[in-house]
């Protein structure tokens, strides 16, 4: 057989086809992803050894940052879908030219991204409009197992986050990570999105906030998860429904007033008057300023009108 053509050797067309995807349409994918993406749209069957050999000889292979050796063991997933939310921010080029903050949700026993979201700021309004959809759609989880940023509450400070009161309030605990380390998958799901994503948006040209946020919630995340989670160890959930009553009272930004005489209480330099006739004065009112951007009022949780 020396000097003959191995049967099972690619033809030059198709190595040819792949070198010219690989450098245009599919710029800067991985090996992997590009399989996927080719074989979707383009009609190309190969193994991935094909592609890896093309891309290698070409220079085209993604350098992987090398990371040293792992010094403990991962933590093993908990059982129950809906026991731990893993969730984080990262602030990245995403799309276009300017860096956004991509916030989410995943879930720990299934790697499951339950909600995520693009915004110009990590901040505790945008934070909980992703917490209020992972809630919404999916019930009270038992924990949230977050970092030490402020917006999410603080290891022996004495001051509550908008956020660990709101958890307080719904019988959710908040377990705050010493290091991003600590919050292994949901760093990992990150490194993923900053290759699979990022590649993504450029590929179908999304430059927009808006835009992005469509793709990422209605096409992305639902392929990403029947791609990449798994089956829990126990299949019931752990959430709980909501008895608290009416969440857009607990999940928003309250600033507490005191009620002086006459049910008058100051707020940002200007008076207001409780539209009530029973008598409010020594008690406090909480002014509610709503992820919609919205403000109400309430005492003791039975909203009130205010002038």
């Amino acid at each position: 057989n020396i000097g003959n053509t191995p049967h099972n050797k690619t033809s030059d067309e198709v190595v040819a086809k792949i070198l010219d995807l690989m450098k245009n349409k599919y710029q800067n994918f991985n090996v992997i992803h590009f399989l996927e993406m080719a074989k979707k749209f383009d009609a190309i069957k190969v193994k991935k050894d094909v592609v890896y050999s093309v891309a290698k000889k070409h220079n085209l292979v993604k350098n992987q940052q090398r990371r040293g050796r792992r010094s403990h063991k991962p933590r093993q997933r908990l059982p129950n879908e809906g026991m731990m939310i893993q969730f984080d921010g990262s602030q990245h080029i995403w799309f276009g030219e300017d860096k956004t903050d991509l916030i989410g949700g995943i879930d720990d026993a299934t790697g499951k991204v339950l909600a995520a979201e693009f915004f110009y700021g990590e901040t505790s309004n945008n934070s909980m409009k992703v917490i209020r959809e992972i809630i919404d759609k999916n019930g009270l989880p038992e924990s949230f197992y977050m970092d030490q940023a402020g917006i999410y509450g603080k290891v022996n400070v004495e001051w509550e986050s908008q956020i660990a009161r709101a958890f307080d309030q719904t019988g959710i605990k908040l377990i705050l990570a010493s290091s991003s380390q600590a919050k292994g998958r949901i760093e990992r799901l990150w490194r993923t999105f900053q290759d699979r994503l990022v590649t993504e948006l450029k590929f179908y040209q999304i430059t927009s906030i808006e835009d992005a946020n469509q793709f990422l919630k209605f096409r992305f995340i639902p392929e990403y998860n029947k791609k990449f989670s798994v089956t829990p160890a126990n299949p019931l959930k752990s959430y709980r429904k909501n008895i608290f009553g009416n969440l857009d009272l607990i999940f928003c930004k309250k600033i507490q007033r005191k009620i002086m005489s006459g049910n008058v209480f100051s707020w940002e330099g200007v008076g207001w008057v409780i539209d009530e006739k029973a008598d409010y004065k020594g008690r406090y009112i909480n002014v509610n300023i709503h992820l919609n951007g919205e403000t109400s009022f309430d005492i003791m949780g039975r909203k009130t009108k205010c002038n």
